[in-house]
């Protein structure tokens, strides 16, 4: 749970549980739905224990769990029917309260606040509360406008805004069957406040899910590196943005080239290793900083003919040397051996004892004539699907355990999340791209057919820097700087990339001309090979380009853009 959020019920939760028990509780009116009669409940987040003290005089034997110590006592003191109940306990690590093993689950007006990092995690934990069958009863805001833009409220409580829809995606994915849906209007009338209620039921198959099994590898497997949290994350972010990069076989399994995953962990670690302070990343260098990485050294090797050129031992030098087809022979070399060392800490680590702590085995294997790490489809679909979620559990997860190798060292998770989520810097491709596209002609902005001077020229990212952290070429276009800024994060519309069609791919082909080895090797990234010699690679790539932004769209909630008419 939000720490801040967190505390301000510790200190406030007296006055607030008085005001929650003056007024009926507006889930208790789907209790008999929901569950069946004398069904195990359990309320996560019970607050002033309101809705546990119905379900019990219900019939049900209810139990709760609550992260505040002033809330649980105003729970017993309201009801004291409620002591030895209520236990504390929080989302997303919530343990097995009370036996675990329950027929329905409560939880009323918690997942709003907490951070979308911890939403996956949080929803895995209800699931394994739940029998086979078992029903899921949760409820959040529809609207809070009292939430300022950081998301607190002016008391600094969290109030993620998590819409119906998406909730119910995620349970979905994770094996829910959606019953019933409702809403209410706020129970402390507070304006233009209101609630949505979801009933929710966990299906009844007994198959291990590939889900279950990569929540099995995220959160059980042994783990003396950060290995297998790079694998996964290689995998997702290849699943959600670069999809076409997999091929499918005929044997009900998918694999995906080795290079993919090597160069992504390339950029991961790089970072890493750059830090002014040792940082390990296994269990043996957080013993012995001698005992490194198997492609530690190699990978060093490659920084260091980049350091003293920016942030990250010129990370955001290298990526623009490399698109460019600059990088001296020596480099080259030194690149091709990081790449190599990389490769093969994947194949010997994570593809081989992935899945080790479950019943069904590791789940990956390596192809070698392919050079390819295979899956089931079904592991590769769940990638698919929740690949976001996964993202922002792995992140979690790897900051979390450098922390645990670090130990006496005193490498914190928070000083880690900056250097997981380092990337090269937007700025040198977006000049890369503007140079040649100076060099070519100006000419007018893609998205509002501005006329563009030396002064007002910007090149824009189609897919927000922000969602893909994805430089690409493809990804680059010429822009009015005005129009540029409104843009901002937002995803163009449907009707907008239609519309500008024309003006993109004729960017494609100035950038092509210009890069045609960096081009068609970003352009693979999409398409899941170099662009072909015919014209028709213009009306994939584009294709696959206006999938790529429906699909994020979709899996984000991203808000749509098109230029306002206004502007000036």
């Amino acid at each position: 749970m939000d720490h801040k959020t967190l505390a301000y019920y510790e200190a406030s939760g007296e006055q607030l549980a008085l005001r929650y028990e003056a007024v009926s509780s507006p889930v208790s009116r789907f209790f008999r739905v929901a569950f069946p009669n004398g069904a195990r409940v359990l309320d996560v987040g019970a607050g002033s224990g309101r809705d546990l003290a119905a379900l019990l005089a219900m019939g049900y034997d209810a139990f709760g769990v609550e992260p505040s110590s002033t809330f649980r006592e105003a729970a017993f003191t309201a009801h004291p029917e409620l002591v030895g109940r209520i236990i504390a306990g929080a989302l997303p690590g919530l343990g097995t309260p009370h036996g675990g093993d329950f027929d329905g689950i409560l939880c009323s007006a918690v997942l709003m606040h907490l951070a979308e990092a911890d939403l996956f995690d949080a929803a895995f934990a209800l699931r394994g509360l739940l029998k086979k069958g078992g029903r899921l009863l949760l409820s959040l805001p529809l609207n809070r406008p009292d939430v300022h833009a950081d998301g607190r409220d002016s008391n600094g409580r969290l109030f993620s805004a998590y819409t119906s829809e998406y909730v119910q995606l995620l349970f979905e994915r994770l094996g829910f069957q959606p019953i019933g849906r409702w809403e209410t209007k706020d129970a402390l009338c507070r304006p233009d406040t209101g609630w949505f209620t979801l009933l929710l039921e966990l299906g009844s198959s007994d198959k291990l899910r590939a889900v279950d099994q990569i929540e099995g590898i995220l959160n059980r497997d042994r783990k003396v590196a950060t290995y297998k949290l790079a694998l996964f994350r290689a995998l997702a972010e290849i699943a959600t943005q670069e999809a076409r990069l997999a091929s499918w076989r005929g044997d009900g399994r998918v694999a995906v080239p080795l290079r993919s995953i090597s160069e992504r962990w390339l950029l991961y670690y790089w970072p890493i290793f750059a830090s002014d302070r040792f940082i390990p990343q296994s269990q043996d260098e957080g013993s012995d900083p001698d005992k490194k990485l198997t492609f530690r050294p190699a990978l060093e090797t490659l920084m260091r003919s980049f350091q003293g050129q920016g942030e990250h031992a010129g990370l955001s030098f290298w990526q623009v040397a490399a698109t460019h087809g600059s990088l001296p022979q020596d480099v080259r070399l030194a690149h091709a051996a990081a790449l190599t060392a990389i490769e093969r800490a994947i194949r010997y680590g994570p593809v081989r004892h992935s899945g080790g702590s479950l019943d069904t085995g590791p789940i990956f294997e390596y192809e070698t004539d392919s050079r390819s790490v295979l899956m089931s489809a079904e592991i590769w679909r769940e990638l698919s699907l929740l690949g976001h979620w996964i993202l922002d559990a792995v992140v979690v997860r790897w900051a979390a355990l450098t922390e645990r190798f670090a130990g006496r060292q005193g490498v914190s998770s928070g000083e880690m999340l900056p250097l997981l989520l380092a990337r090269p810097s937007p700025e040198r491709m977006t000049g890369l791209a503007r140079s040649v596209f100076m060099k070519t002609a100006l000419g007018t902005c893609t998205w509002s057919n501005r006329s563009l001077s030396v002064t007002t020229f910007d090149v824009d990212h189609v897919i927000p820097f922000s969602l893909w952290a994805s430089n690409d070429l493809w990804n680059l276009v010429p822009a009015h700087r005005t129009v540029n800024i409104q843009k901002s994060d937002r995803l163009p519309t449907s009707q907008l990339m239609l519309a500008r069609r024309g003006d993109i791919v004729r960017s494609w082909d100035i950038l092509r001309d210009a890069l045609p080895e960096a081009f068609d090797a970003n352009a693979r990234h999409l398409l899941g090979r170099k662009p072909s010699a015919i014209l028709a690679w213009r009306d994939e790539l584009f294709g696959c380009l206006r999938q790529a932004v429906e699909i994020t769209a979709l899996q984000r909630g991203v808000e749509r853009w098109s230029p306002s008419p206004r502007l000036p």
